[in-house]
């Protein structure tokens, strides 16, 4: 099933155990999506560890005062960076999911719609933050997510994830810097 995969080579040494560790599960959540699944990835403790030290020194290189993690998934990493880097950590999910007053923004995904929200007191102006998800495909959850922290008036300085599908081309609509751990190629 890997073996499919074509990643770029500069990330492949460095990436191919993390590679390994993700699961491709074809037609989830809907006919034709190929679904990465990482669950075995942060059932290893060594793997996961790797791929979080990865992260925060990406993140420490921003100068940032924030990570903002998207739901689900994107709470995974954010959290642990967050803790690593003793920052601020926000957490961005879908609609009717957190109290009080709240920036919401709706967006198109690959196979459907969808609303993020944002607790609109957490960040403030002078904040800088790195938005990071588990995976960055179409862009229409990342760039939803970049409105919605702007909507806190606080600085978007990028956007973070664990794997890029570069196949889908997510990178010509998404105008803040991006990195990944991983990039797919096909």
């Amino acid at each position: 099933m890997f073996a499919l995969l074509k990643i770029d080579v500069i990330f492949f040494f460095m990436s191919n155990n993390i590679l390994n560790s993700i699961r491709i599960i074809k037609d989830f959540p809907k006919k034709g999506i190929e679904f990465y699944d990482i669950a075995s990835l942060l059932s290893d403790p060594l793997i996961y560890s790797d791929v979080i030290d990865k992260m925060a020194h990406k993140a420490k290189k921003m100068q940032i005062t924030a990570i903002a993690g998207v739901d689900s998934r994107g709470f995974l990493f954010a959290s642990a960076i967050a803790y690593k880097l003793k920052i601020k950590l926000i957490i961005i999910r879908k609609k009717g999911k957190l109290p009080g007053k709240i920036f919401s923004n709706s967006y198109k995904l690959e196979y459907g719609t969808n609303t993020l929200e944002i607790q609109n007191d957490y960040l403030k102006s002078q904040d800088k933050v790195r938005i990071v998800d588990d995976i960055f495909a179409t862009s229409g959850t990342m760039n939803a997510s970049c409105k919605l922290v702007k909507k806190t008036k606080a600085k978007v300085i990028g956007a973070m994830v664990l794997i890029e599908l570069k196949f889908l081309k997510g990178r010509q609509n998404f105008k803040y810097k991006l990195e990944s751990i991983l990039k797919i190629s096909t």
